[in-house]
């Protein structure tokens, strides 16, 4: 488990002492301010749980034991399962879902959207009643409604850049960063926050900007593109060079995902990441952090 956020975590010490019955406190001022926090400011006594699904590159990444990686995609749980991006290692990868309320999609390309008709049949199995709910950009609607004719197992959310809205216990922001050239390809950064607990994601950016510094400010957990390691993609970071100046940001930790080619062996890459910045570490598929 990942250092906490210094205000992520609430601990209620109590007696050990059991009173006696005609003694017993009530409880009805506690649950009345468990409420009113969870209406006002969204807190929620439960913790956030991430779980990588996928850490590699499109196409996925070769490797033996921790360095071979599927395409990348998380899970967030926190009584709202949300699934970010769906890819097309999902019939593998959802082997270890048993339920999805919520979907985050970064962008329209394949290693983001090409699970969805593997989705389809993961939902008719699982439930096929109501659709699932998919947040995305305007841009991704229109790929994804080009190249797939059957999508009875997606309701699509138009998601404006720059708006918050909340999805379940769970609330979403998000931003555009700079990706693919191709304008078909608009890319979200998302971020997703209960009550102190937030986590920002963003697997695919070709250079870090103002807008996801701020994006990432005062965030448990920032999830960050480490595609490239002492090479150049125009699409992607080089991480060996942006990942000082996003250990400098203001962010509790830094887990590189989308990790390519170019890296290093697990093992290795962990311990030359660490040297860069200590508070970052390289993800694994099947690595589950709890915030």
């Amino acid at each position: 488990m990942l250092d906490q956020h210094r205000h992520a975590s609430l601990e209620i010490e109590t007696d050990e002492a059991k009173p006696a019955r005609g003694d017993r406190p009530s409880y009805g001022p506690l649950l009345l301010c468990v409420a009113f926090l969870s209406r006002e400011v969204g807190w929620n006594p439960s913790r956030m749980r991430l779980l990588f699904l996928g850490t590699g590159a499109s196409g996925g990444t070769p490797g033996h034991g921790r360095s071979r990686r599927l395409e990348s995609s998380m899970l967030i749980s926190d009584g709202t399962e949300l699934l970010i991006d769906v890819t097309t290692d999902f019939a593998v990868q959802a082997e270890r879902l048993t339920r999805i309320d919520a979907i985050l999609l970064t962008h329209g390309h394949r290693d983001a959207i090409g699970g969805l008709p593997a989705l389809r049949r993961w939902w008719l199995e699982h439930d096929g009643s109501h659709p699932i709910d998919v947040f995305l950009s305007n841009a991704t609607a229109a790929v994804i409604r080009t190249r797939y004719r059957r999508l009875e197992h997606c309701r699509l959310h138009i998601a404006p850049a720059g708006r918050s809205r909340r999805i379940g216990a769970l609330a979403v922001s998000r931003i555009v960063v700079p990706h693919a050239r191709d304008p078909r390809f608009t890319t979200y950064a998302w971020r997703v926050s209960a009550g102190v607990r937030s986590v920002v994601y963003a697997s695919d950016i070709a250079y870090l900007t103002p807008g996801l510094e701020a994006l990432c400010a005062g965030a448990t957990i920032l999830v960050l593109d480490g595609a490239m390691w002492r090479g150049r993609l125009f699409s992607h970071l080089a991480i060996d060079q942006a990942l000082p100046t996003a250990c400098s940001w203001a962010v509790d930790s830094i887990i590189l995902t989308q990790i390519g080619r170019t890296a290093p062996p697990h093992h290795q890459l962990q311990r030359q990441v660490a040297a860069l910045c200590a508070k970052a570490r390289a993800a694994h598929d099947g690595l589950a952090v709890t915030v």
